[in-house]
């Protein structure tokens, strides 16, 4: 009985001793690494990109100029397109155009022409739309709802030079179209969600007594507007 109580004694004493190292060691550990039992935090971010995209809200369409003309009495006539474009950009897009032909407009059955305006100074409008002496021109001007995107060439002092000063005035700087791209439109931040709109303006004029004669025939001149991100 005597032996048997020791051994339970000592038993007893050999666990509470084991208690008590297994508890120091849980104490010491919880001391020395406090965020394991106590709080912890992970701050991270998260990143997502959001690329530039333009497009055409509404695209030029197809102009059919009025009114018709006469190829010997002559006279002027008139046509224009809008178009609409749209960007997330925030430095905005430029617009330029450019002709199939450097000609003007070319008839379709005959292969005459309707030459291209020819002014003053090249690549830079003229302020007025004149067809030379006995002869015929065909040129186009750009305007837009918004001050100051139309290009600097298509401004005027407001009075009778283009490619100076701040006005943007109504049917004033007159240019021809070419196969080089050549930029109209010039914005610098990004659009609303209604656009940017714009409206390109052609003029044909054919003088009195044209020589050489225009054929009676429907001429025809294919522009392209190319938008890019700025």
């Amino acid at each position: 009985m005597i032996f048997t109580r020791k051994i339970k004694d000592t038993f007893k004493e050999s666990l509470s001793a084991f208690l008590l190292t297994l508890l120091v060691a849980v104490l010491g550990f919880a001391y020395f690494e406090p965020n394991i039992t106590q709080s912890a935090e992970g701050t991270f971010q998260i990143t997502q990109t959001v690329t530039a995209e333009l497009t055409f809200l509404t695209a030029p369409s197809d102009i059919v100029m009025s009114p018709q003309l006469a190829g010997i009495t002559g006279g002027t006539s008139n046509g224009g397109t809008q178009f609409i474009v749209k960007t997330n950009n925030s430095t905005g897009f430029s617009v330029t155009i450019t002709a199939s032909s450097s000609a003007g407009m070319v008839g379709n059955q005959e292969g005459g022409t309707i030459p291209a305006l020819i002014t003053a100074t090249p690549g830079v409008p003229d302020y007025s739309f004149d067809a030379p002496t006995n002869s015929a021109a065909f040129g186009y001007t750009i305007s837009a709802s918004t001050t100051g995107e139309i290009t600097e060439p298509f401004r005027d002092n407001g009075s009778n030079t283009c490619n100076t000063g701040s006005t943007e005035g109504t049917a004033t700087c007159w240019l021809d179209a070419t196969t080089t791209p050549y930029t109209i439109i010039n914005r610098s931040t990004e659009t609303d969600s209604s656009g940017a709109t714009s409206t390109i303006e052609f003029r044909v004029q054919i003088a009195a007594d044209p020589a050489p004669a225009i054929p009676e025939d429907t001429y025809v001149a294919t522009t392209t507007l190319t938008a890019t991100l700025n």
